[in-house]
């Protein structure tokens, strides 16, 4: 299979957070999946509440019409609003629906901002701490950390 010479380098300079995950595969296969807990990448260990499980079911069963249709890119605004009143109150900020945009997870969030802000070349300054995917977001947007 054809890979370029960017995706390549970038695999194999692949973050120690990727390789803990590998390594975390590879310990399944040798001691079984019921010994290895691998917190790698963030996946729990434990299911979830069974609340969880019956808030799933229930919106899953809800029979709105275009509920489960794509979503405004936005976000559902009932959901922006009731997220836009509780930020208001804990922050002590007046904020509304239009403030609030949806995201899926921390790094689709930052994939958006980025790519919202960079132009090419543009530098990213990362401070340490830093997750070691950081250098790779800003790079898929041009950007330079």
């Amino acid at each position: 299979m054809a890979i370029s010479e960017k995706v390549l380098g970038f695999m194999e300079r692949a973050s120690w957070i990727r390789k803990m995950f590998e390594e975390g595969i590879r310990l399944k296969q040798e001691f079984g999946e019921e010994n290895v807990f691998d917190l790698s990448l963030g996946n729990p260990v434990a299911e979830p509440p069974e609340a969880v499980k019956a808030a799933i079911v229930k919106a899953a069963q809800d029979p709105a019409p275009g509920r489960h249709r794509y979503m405004p890119n936005a976000g559902f605004p009932d959901v922006r609003a009731a997220i836009a009143n509780a930020l208001s109150a804990e922050c002590k900020v007046t904020l509304g629906p239009d403030d609030i945009v949806m995201i899926c997870g921390a790094a689709g969030g930052l994939n958006i901002a980025l790519k919202t802000l960079l132009d090419p070349g543009d530098e990213v300054i990362v401070f340490a701490p830093y997750f070691v995917e950081y250098f790779f977001y800003a790079d898929n947007h041009g950007g330079q950390a």
